[in-house]
């Protein structure tokens, strides 16, 4: 197990796109934090320090956008197997380290790592910012929980990217996979569930097909950083009660996990 965790340590140092990635996620993040913070400093409207933060550590993903820093730390789970299957380079790295289920885990280990690491210096940047602007400060309660959530939900979205492209064997299909599945497939999702609920004989009523986006994974993931007061907006509206941060993290870990589970079964019986 050490030997493919060190495999996988030399592979990501010397992959250009490690760098790219990782780069550009946290100038993404110095960039817009610092525009945030100086905006909220020179407007004239009043915000808590709370919210400040979590505008700030989130780019406005707690305002209900996406966590676009995710979806550019998310394309890391993807190059970690992708890479190797789209330059034939799986073959090497299983007769170097023919246990499957080690070079599995090193890969699901290392990355969910460097998701994490990553995500908790864009939350150090929000502070940053913060700081040079002269803003209060958040909370303690706060800060752990946006904390918590932003490194929780940006590990899992990697991993997620990482069971793609094991699934496909395809760095492409993965790609559109992790971009348009979080975004798109869930708005879709959500979009026909609005019109069946609205067009029902009781569309004020609780319970019925709404309770199917209670379940959407990256959406209910979400809820792990979003401000309370926008949290579920879309489900309160047509009668049905969210889950909290708890619950949405586990529906988002759950079907994360059923991904890496069928992802292992795969990469540990097809051929290389």
């Amino acid at each position: 197990m050490i030997d493919a965790l060190r495999y996988e340590y030399m592979r990501l140092r010397t992959i250009r796109s490690t760098y790219w990635l990782l780069g550009l996620a946290l100038a993404f993040q110095l960039v817009l934090a610092l525009l945030l913070a100086w905006s909220i400093a020179d407007s004239d409207l009043t915000r808590s320090a709370d919210g400040t933060f979590s505008t700030l550590a989130t780019i406005g993903g707690s305002t209900g956008a996406p966590l676009l820093m995710a979806y550019i730390v998310g394309l890391l789970g993807v190059f970690s197997t992708g890479h190797e299957y789209r330059h034939g380079m799986i073959r090497a790295t299983l007769t170097a380290l023919p246990r499957r289920p080690h070079v599995f885990l090193a890969k699901v280990i290392s990355t969910a790592a460097l998701a994490a690491l990553t995500a908790a210096l864009c939350v150090g940047i929000a502070l940053a910012s913060i700081a040079v602007f002269g803003l209060d400060m958040p909370s303690g309660g706060e800060l752990a929980r946006v904390s918590g959530g932003v490194v929780t939900y940006t590990a899992l979205f990697a991993l997620s990217g990482l069971a793609f492209a094991a699934i496909t064997r395809n760095q492409t299909a993965a790609v559109a996979l992790l971009m348009l599945l979080p975004s798109l497939i869930e708005f879709i999702v959500q979009a026909i569930v609005v019109v069946i609920k609205t067009n029902s004989d009781d569309p004020q009523g609780k319970g019925g097909v709404v309770v199917i986006l209670k379940f959407l994974p990256y959406d209910a993931g979400s809820q792990m950083y979003v401000e309370s007061s926008i949290k579920g907006f879309v489900q309160r509206a047509l009668g049905a009660e969210p889950f909290g941060a708890l619950g949405g993290g586990l529906v988002m870990a759950t079907f994360v996990g059923a991904l890496l589970v069928i992802s292992y079964a795969l990469f540990v019986r097809r051929d290389a």
